[in-house]
């Protein structure tokens, strides 16, 4: 009966963190006993969802011999629509909170729904780094190009867990807050599992010099946004999955 009860709640974890992450529409009812950031552990398998979803038209295209960068294009634009584009917009609004003179001007400027010139900069010059290397991962083979898509994936979103374990929110508002941040052994769980599945699904060694660039980047920005922000919010999380992706991708590119 306890092993039972323990799948169920897996499963609701599963289901939140889908809730959390995507657009995905869904009503669970989560216990109140159990804190919503106990489910950090399964975001690396929200990622599965996204990229294995969003791979799909990418291969079509590549064998119907669309041009790489094009196709890598494709995959982003479905990825951003699964999520709603929550972390492309995290990392516009950490982008723009560059002009902001203080703490709280800061937090301020990434409340506002518009983005600004920095955030175009950022998103854009993130995009083309993805964009680049997915187009050289075509190159070597659909097998390769997945393999990194999914990896990156998974893994990107274990650190998010594991900036969330290192920093508090800034402030008593937004998603940081409302989640709550991950425990030791949740943040453990979920680098585990997206680092076992990252080399699973992408078959290459270089997913572990991939997955310590990730952790490196997430620990300087984490440090980064703790200094700028006072803590790490839901933009800052968003943040944290776009560049340590970006990261990944120029690891794997290169192998």
């Amino acid at each position: 009966m306890d092993y039972i009860k323990h799948m169920m709640v897996w499963r609701l974890d599963c289901q939140m963190a889908a809730m959390i992450l995507t657009r995905v529409p869904m009503h669970i009812d989560y216990p109140n006993d159990r804190k919503i950031a106990m489910s950090y552990w399964a975001f690396p398998l929200v990622g599965i969802l996204v990229a294995g979803i969003s791979a799909i038209p990418g291969v079509i295209l590549l064998l119907a011999g669309v041009p790489p960068l094009a196709v890598g294009a494709v995959m982003l634009a479905v990825a951003a629509l699964i999520t709603g584009g929550m972390h492309e917009d995290g990392l516009a609004d950490i982008a723009d909170s560059l002009g902001g003179h203080d703490q709280a001007s800061r937090l301020q400027i990434m409340r506002d729904s518009r983005i600004g010139a920095f955030g175009v900069i950022a998103l854009v010059l993130i995009l083309v780094i993805k964009l680049a290397c997915l187009a050289e991962l075509a190159t070597q083979g659909v097998n390769v190009l997945i393999g990194a898509w999914l990896a990156a994936a998974v893994l990107s979103r274990a650190m998010m867990a594991l900036q969330a374990w290192s920093y508090p929110p800034p402030d008593q508002t937004g998603f940081a807050h409302s989640v709550g941040s991950p425990d030791q052994n949740t943040m453990l769980i979920a680098l585990g599992l997206g680092l076992g599945l990252a080399i699973l699904l992408s078959g290459s060694l270089m997913v572990f010099l991939a997955a310590g660039f990730a952790v490196l980047t997430t620990f300087l920005i984490g440090a980064a946004f703790n200094w700028h922000l006072g803590g790490i919010n839901g933009d800052g999380l968003g943040a944290t999955q776009m560049l340590s992706s970006a990261v990944i991708f120029m690891v794997m590119a290169i192998s």
